[in-house]
């Protein structure tokens, strides 16, 4: 088999498309073009051919997730997810996310230490971030270990982020009756994942102060 044409495409000015025995067999990028020397008349086989267009889909896999963490870091199992729903095989998508790892542009624990800091700073609980961190396929001791850090940076214990968590909205829960108030103030840190017991925490410290008369 001989290589007959190296066309540059029209739509993308990155890629050429690669011509075999007269039919259309492959595109390549341009840089990859370049480093495989390819040109017209050059003879390949089969074992060849398969080569290069799993180099061409290396490349277009790791561009791919580049662009994927120039909008925000990820985990390695939302690298791996993104690539496969893309379409790259399986083989593809493991070499690429293990060279990413390699290059350190993939950390789990750096990305959970990280992801942690930042909902802290939104004051969301520990329930929530922990189900997020495991979602995002973070191993169950790299979660523990990062929120606890996490909680030696932001906040002192999970009481006291809950409370910071209502304090803007203390006056307006004053106006409320009782029964109101506690409704809304649990259903507020419930959905933020605060644990049960740092609810109740601030629900009692809250209504230490509370100056309503009414009953819950």
């Amino acid at each position: 088999m001989k290589i007959t044409k190296i066309e540059k495409q029209k739509k993308r000015q990155n890629f050429y498309s690669i011509f075999i025995d007269g039919e259309y067999a492959f595109h390549l990028h341009k840089d990859l073009l370049s480093n495989l020397k390819l040109k017209i008349g050059q003879e390949v086989d089969r074992q060849e051919i398969r080569r290069v267009i799993h180099l061409e889909q290396i490349q277009e896999a790791r561009d791919y997730a580049f662009l994927l963490l120039s909008y925000r870091s990820r985990s390695s199992q939302e690298i791996r997810e993104r690539l496969l729903k893309k379409g790259y095989e399986k083989e593809v998508v493991g070499e690429v996310v293990e060279k990413l790892k390699g290059l350190r542009y993939l950390d789990d624990h750096t990305f959970a230490r990280e992801w942690v800091e930042t909902r802290l700073r939104e004051k969301r609980g520990k329930r929530l971030i922990r189900q997020e961190l495991l979602k995002k396929g973070i191993e169950e001791e790299v979660v523990d270990d990062s929120i606890a850090q996490g909680f030696k940076k932001i906040a002192s214990s999970e009481n006291e982020l809950a409370w910071r968590a209502i304090e803007k909205r203390i006056p307006q829960y004053q106006k409320l009756e009782k029964s109101k108030a506690y409704r809304r103030i649990k259903g507020f840190l419930t959905r933020r994942g605060f644990s049960i017991e740092a609810t109740e925490n601030t629900l009692d410290k809250f209504f230490q102060n509370y100056r309503k008369d009414s009953e819950l």
